[in-house]
């Protein structure tokens, strides 16, 4: 239908408008738009005619209503009652009765209210007169070009949460602070003055709640959530002050078995600089990264990206499905430009997945292209990460051999030599990342000394931890022949992060001494309760208070058994282990199943492979690596010189 005869016709002025802003292009999807929101079309049109003497404000309208169809909100009391339920879980009152009541909710079975079908004008005119206003305030913004102020200032939502007023409630907030701190023209300074002020106030970090993305103002009052809600809190709190921000995410890690999500600022220099919770300042001359392998990384968009809905048209598929139509591709603002040429099974397609590993299956994160030659090209890669060509038909099926493309953009594929066998000797089911490292000399300079008096008055050292702990946990011999009734565990200055804590009469631990907290024991009682998985963690930046614990009876302490924080990743002894090798269209094969004996395990492997190391016993982490120069490398190895 034409714009001119559409119902509360818009006039022959804005008609031109559309054909000379720029809008011209989008007349149908426009057009579609209004179509969508049925019998509350009139409400957008009201703000076209509202803007059809101001350009700039009429083709913002027309951005944000043309892309309006996509965007929606769950709804339903459920939300309401889980709002209530996790501002306790905030506070600390939550009883586990509710929080086990909703451990099963699944939100996507509530109902989706479409925003073109509800919004109101007055809702769309005051969220673009306030955009304006600070885009227009700001001095970094004046050369903020007006397609990056629609896509990193202007919308009035994130994601699917139910729409509030928030642009005036944060700005409220935040923009005073930035007024009353800074008044320069460098959008890097304003963005860490808001950023600090953010980092400054308290946030509890959960992944407990399977919810939508919360309200904004519901989010500014009750800080609690995942890496998505500190990217919308940081997303509101910037946009409300004009500093032009945005979302980026990888689908799935090739590291630790997730997607994460962060933040990014635009730079007056056209860069866009990753920052936030993470401890990442904004820095212009300094690349700053969260250490995350990240494969493919993508932007969230408020527009439909061009060449998303290209690629879907060819190939009759994308990551994401519908709303994988609103990322955009930004992997070469992380690692460059580069192509991977790689080998491939014949799959009658045009388009191949590219794929990660996980224990469910891989996990595609972006598309390649097919050439008749039996050869597949992938465009913008994280260099030195293990890749797997995939189709998608009736599930990811591999469609080819693993592969590695390095810093040089040289391909290295991983094809085993079933001939050849090599003995692999493994400690490790999953990477020992960055900060899983750091558990392990987080406990050094820390203490237990142990007192006949509670009060401590004449402590004597039981032990002190010297060294990095290497290991999920260590046993150290008690260095006081004397027997105690208390011991205390002093931490190191500014951290303490326990996980258990156990005590011997004897040097074969056979003989356990049992002790009880006496400090904080609610919490405490994690370092005595049997799992090593859960721990205590403090920080500060001086001094932290000891923990105290008696024994039963006064006892001389022969041993110690201490574990810092673990992620039980570690080859344990008597756990049953497997080995596979990737082979190709054969997918998975096993060497075989065995017992560990100690803390590593040891099998032959063809040479030149992808392995897996399964724990049959516990435990469901797990991550691929190859083997070389008598080492495993995992992913998060691969930057380093094998």
């Amino acid at each position: 239908m034409n714009i001119l005869n559409i119902k509360h016709s818009l006039s022959l002025l804005m008609f031109f408008l559309l054909l000379f802003s720029g809008c011209a292009t989008k007349v149908d999807r426009l057009e579609y738009a209004l179509e969508f929101a049925g019998e509350n079309r009139r409400e957008l049109e009201k703000v076209l005619e509202y803007y059809s003497d101001d350009s700039l404000k009429f083709r913002a309208a027309c951005f944000l209503i043309e892309n309006m169809p996509r965007w929606y909100a769950y709804d339903g009391w459920q939300l309401d009652t889980l709002e209530v339920l996790m501002r306790k879980d905030r506070e600390g009152i939550l009883s586990k009765d509710d929080k086990m009541r909703w451990n099963s909710f699944d939100y996507h079975a509530l109902n989706k209210i479409y925003d073109s079908k509800v919004i109101t004008s007055e809702y769309l005119i005051e969220n673009i007169d306030l955009a304006f206003q600070e885009w227009q305030k700001r001095p970094w913004n004046k050369s903020l070009s007006f397609d990056d102020f629609c896509d990193l200032i202007l919308p009035y939502r994130i994601g699917n949460e139910r729409l509030s007023d928030w642009r005036s409630l944060y700005n409220a907030y935040y923009g005073n602070l930035l007024d009353s701190i800074y008044t320069g023209s460098d959008v890097l300074e304003a963005c860490k003055c808001i950023n600090d002020e953010l980092n400054r106030q308290s946030y509890k970090y959960s992944v407990e709640w399977n919810v939508p993305h919360n309200r904004a103002d519901y989010l500014f009052e009750t800080r609690i959530g995942y890496c998505r809600e500190v990217s919308d809190l940081i997303q509101y709190a910037m946009r409300s002050c004009g500093i032009p921000v945005a979302a980026d995410f990888m689908p799935y890690s090739p590291d630790y078995r997730y997607s994460h999500e962060w933040n990014v600022v635009r730079d007056t220099t056209g860069r866009y600089i990753q920052f936030g919770f993470d401890g990442l300042d904004p820095v212009r001359d300094k690349a700053m990264d969260d250490g995350r392998r990240k494969g493919k990384v993508y932007r969230n968009c408020y527009a439909l990206q061009n060449e998303r809905e290209i690629l879907r048209k060819h190939s009759g598929w994308n990551i994401g499905g519908a709303e994988g139509l609103y990322w955009k591709d930004v992997t070469s603002e992380y690692f460059g430009h580069n192509q991977a040429v790689v080998n491939v099974f014949t799959t009658g397609k045009p388009f191949i997945g590219l794929s990660v590993f996980s224990t469910n299956g891989w996990q595609i994160i972006g598309e390649g292209v097919c050439k008749s030659s039996g050869k597949a090209i992938f465009d913008n890669i994280e260099p030195s990460i293990i890749y797997v060509p995939a189709s998608q038909n009736n599930g990811v099926k591999p469609a080819g051999y693993p592969f590695m493309l390095d810093s040089e953009g040289n391909v290295e594929e991983f094809v085993p030599d079933t001939v050849n066998l090599e003995k692999v000797i493994l400690k490790r089911k999953m990477p020992l990342i960055p900060r899983v490292a750091a558990w392990g000399y987080s406990q050094i300079e820390a203490r237990i000394e142990g007192d006949t008096n509670i009060n401590f008055k004449k402590p004597k050292l039981i032990t002190e931890i010297k060294d990095t702990m290497d290991y999920t946990f260590q046993v150290f011999r008690g260095l006081c022949s004397e027997p105690v009734k208390y011991i205390r565990y002093v931490p190191p200055v500014g951290l303490l992060q326990l996980a258990e804590l156990r005590l011997y009469q004897d040097t074969a631990l056979k003989n356990e001494i049992k002790i009880t907290p006496l400090t904080d024991v609610t919490y405490v009682k994690k370092v005595v309760d049997g799992d090593i998985l859960s721990y205590i963690y403090r920080k500060s930046k001086g001094l932290i208070e000891p923990l105290i614990f008696s024994l039963d009876s006064l006892q001389q302490i022969k041993r110690l058994y201490f574990i810092a924080r673990t992620d039980d990743n570690y080859v344990w002894k008597g756990d049953a282990y497997e080995l596979l090798y990737f082979d190709g269209k054969k997918g998975w094969k096993s060497l075989g199943v065995k017992i560990a004996t100690s803390k590593q395990i040891c099998f032959d492997a063809p040479r030149n492979a992808l392995l897996w190391l399964r724990n049959r016993t516990k435990g469901r982490e797990e991550q691929v690596f190859i083997y070389k120069n008598n080492k495993q490398w995992f992913n998060s190895d691969l930057n380093s010189d094998l």
